[in-house]
């Protein structure tokens, strides 16, 4: 019986895994921003295998948009620790900042993307989303 419930509770949290995986837009954890709203969006949306531009829009409490930050992302697979990557994001204007990833035809899955947002508050903010790579 205990082996039975065991089973069970591993297919529903891999099957609540699965669907929850498959081409969701980033998904952001919590974290405290210092009152920075920091979004990110993928260009294709959903993004897929190959190049993916990862876009940081940073507005502050206001909604204005936040300009002169030093962005940086850091990239690893959830499930592959030696898969890593970093990058500095360069500003386009309007509180964006957009930097370039190849996602190789290998790196399916989920992606954690840590975006560090540097010179707009004394400390540094990071905020966490996942991407997935169908």
């Amino acid at each position: 019986m205990k082996w039975q419930r065991i089973t069970f509770l591993s297919l529903l949290l891999l099957i609540t895994l699965m669907s929850a995986s498959c081409g969701a837009a980033p998904q952001a954890e919590e974290a405290d921003t210092g009152g920075l709203m920091i979004d990110l969006s993928t260009k294709p949306d959903p993004p897929v295998a190959g190049e993916v531009e990862l876009t940081i829009t940073i507005k502050d409490a206001t909604q204005q948009a936040v300009e002169g930050a030093e962005v940086n992302l850091l990239v690893s697979h959830s499930s592959m620790a030696t898969m890593l990557m970093q990058n500095a994001a360069v500003s386009t204007g309007n509180g964006q900042y957009s930097a370039s990833f190849d996602f190789s035809q290998d790196s399916q899955g989920d992606w954690r993307v840590t975006v560090e947002v540097r010179n707009v508050q004394p400390e540094t903010i990071r905020k966490n989303f996942v991407i997935t790579i169908p």
